[in-house]
């Protein structure tokens, strides 16, 4: 266990790091990338910009699959594998661990969907990406909810100042 949570430490400063040197769109949310405080907290802006991109992201994901489009789905799979670090580190910070264990699944299952993709495998990068999918139900199940202008927001009171 103390290996793993060494692994998922090293991962999540991989992804930081990684993210933080790119241009475009692939970019964590400021404050979020390796130049950040090391005891930056993420906020529900932070979480909204990365939910923001993971949504588009998976649909993409999915219907490049539908077509054998492996070296692409691999590159936005990897992606999502970064973006939900970032999730995982968010919910981490306010103390939520089954969001964090949803985040963990989700950034899991989108490095399998990359590396079965890598590897020309449709169909097990296919599972990786559905299973993902069902790790964001659960947490949006318990933590979203709809707002007033027809998008989504953090149940109110599950982020306590």
């Amino acid at each position: 266990m103390h290996c793993a949570a060494r692994a998922t430490g090293a991962l999540i400063c991989l992804v930081f790091s990684g993210c933080a040197n790119r241009a475009g769109p692939a970019t964590m949310p400021t404050g979020t990338g390796a130049s950040a405080p090391a005891q930056a907290v993420l906020t529900p802006h932070n979480l909204e910009e990365l939910m923001k991109k993971i949504g588009p992201a998976h649909k993409s994901l999915r219907q490049r699959l539908e077509t054998n489009d492996t070296a692409q789905s691999a590159k936005e799979a990897q992606q999502l594998a970064e973006w939900f670090g970032g999730v995982e580190k968010f919910w981490a910070q306010h103390d939520r661990n089954d969001a964090v264990t949803w985040a963990g699944q989700a950034r899991s299952q989108a490095s399998d969907a990359a590396g079965a993709a890598a590897a020309g495998n449709v169909e097990k990068a296919t599972t990786a990406a559905n299973d993902m999918a069902g790790a964001c139900r659960q947490c949006h199940s318990a933590y979203r909810e709809s707002d007033a202008a027809g998008g989504y927001r953090i149940k109110r009171g599950v982020i306590t100042p």
